[in-house]
């Protein structure tokens, strides 16, 4: 093996084209390698020039479609994904380039990080494709930037990200990403993460669950205090169903057209896991309707902590509930942060006289303790046997105001 420089002529530019340019891009079908033009003196070819090599990747030649100069330049440590149904780019970042397996056909993209990367990535994801998806695994946290993201999976999920590590979600303000999954598929969701999710940003993400949920995450679920808007208008199963626990301090949750619950939060299969099946509504605003028998609006398997923010349900169906809480509410409204929950729950009992599956109409059911300590709860209640709130344990009362209709 030798050193040589790298043959411009070759490449078909002129030398000060090359001289003044940024990045150089290696293109192998859809996956465009970005190098900073500094290095291209330090490619290495192999003997005989089957291949060349730099920055730790090796290219074998006849699997090289061109390589090109420009003045645009890539940060590091970043995958960029610009969909487009003519046709869809991957762009890699060279100094990450070794560690990934990149595969693009059409819009599916799928990127699978090595163990040995230990270095978190962002993976930004831009554009349209009637028929794309992405996918991502890997052993180390990674960010997702969706920025004005239109993508439609006929076939499956829309996003999966398989990594069990962190992942931030950003969706930049002023930007709509919008996500659509195939009909009668075996994904969990439409924007599925096995890690745990935190997502940031002032942008809106729109859902559409065609098979089961819209959103699902195997891990926790955090919503920061600069999170915009999140739209669900379809999900056959739960618009969101997110396992250990969701901790939402802002942005504004609409959710309707599901089939099952609007908000779920479960145990997971560890029972030493933090705050195991446990909600904390902190701030923010969450408008669901629900209109399907014995379903919920927000549901836990344990307990939920409510001390800033909105709940506005609109609740009907056979054994239905606004929110069914699986251990104790705590309802604690926090200094400057008011508390609001405002439903109009209406309908009947769910396979009456039936005992494993009967299931009362109610805008709030509790299994446990419910402690009232601040805050205010209107509800209007109408439908044979349906009640306001029912409470299997202590009802403590501090302060606040109740308004359910009738009493």
């Amino acid at each position: 093996m030798k050193q040589i420089r790298l043959i411009i002529a070759a490449l078909s530019l002129s030398l000060p084209q090359v001289a003044t340019a940024q990045t150089m891009k290696v293109y192998q079908g859809q996956v465009i390698t970005a190098i900073p033009a500094a290095t291209a003196a330090d490619v290495v070819f192999a003997e005989g020039g089957g291949s060349f090599s730099v920055m730790g990747t090796t290219y074998p030649v006849t699997k090289v479609d061109r390589i090109t100069f420009d003045h645009t330049t890539v940060a590091p440590r970043t995958v960029r994904v610009d969909y487009d149904d003519a046709q869809t780019w991957v762009t890699v970042s060279a100094d990450i380039a070794p560690y990934l397996t990149v595969r693009a056909q059409g819009g599916h993209v799928s990127v699978v990080a090595n163990p040995e990367l230990q270095q978190e990535v962002t993976y930004e994801l831009a554009g349209e494709a009637s028929q794309g998806s992405f996918y991502m695994d890997g052993e180390y946290k990674a960010t997702l930037l969706l920025s004005d993201l239109t993508l439609t999976n006929p076939d499956s999920a829309a996003i999966n990200i398989a990594n069990g590590k962190r992942i931030k979600v950003k969706i930049p303000a002023q930007t709509v990403t919008t996500l659509t999954d195939g009909v009668a598929g075996t994904q969990d969701a439409c924007f599925f993460i096995n890690g745990h999710a935190e997502f940031e940003g002032g942008g809106s993400l729109q859902l559409v669950g065609n098979t089961k949920h819209a959103y699902a995450s195997d891990e926790y679920t955090q919503f920061k205090s600069d999170f915009g808007t999140f739209r669900v208008t379809k999900a056959v199963s739960d618009a969101m169903h997110i396992e250990q626990y969701l901790q939402l301090e802002g942005g504004t949750f609409y959710l309707s057209g599901q089939q099952g619950d609007g908000i779920d939060v479960g145990i997971t299969k560890d029972p030493t896991d933090e705050w195991n099946g446990q909600a904390f509504i902190r701030g923010g605003k969450i408008v669901v309707d629900v209109a399907a028998d014995d379903v919920k609006g927000l549901k836990t398997d344990s307990a939920l902590t409510f001390t800033g923010g909105t709940i506005e349900a609109t609740v009907s169906g056979l054994g239905t509930k606004g929110i069914s809480v699986g251990t104790d509410l705590l309802i604690q409204q926090a200094p400057d942060t008011p508390v609001l929950i405002k439903m109009n729950v209406t309908g009947t009992t769910y396979k009456p006289q039936d005992p494993v599956l009967e299931s009362k109409c109610r805008g709030m059911k509790i299994k446990r303790d419910f402690t009232f300590d601040g805050g205010t709860i209107d509800m209007t209640v109408t439908g044979v046997k349906a009640k306001g709130i029912s409470c299997d344990g202590q009802f403590i009362y501090v302060s606040g105001q109740t308004n359910v209709m009738p009493s």
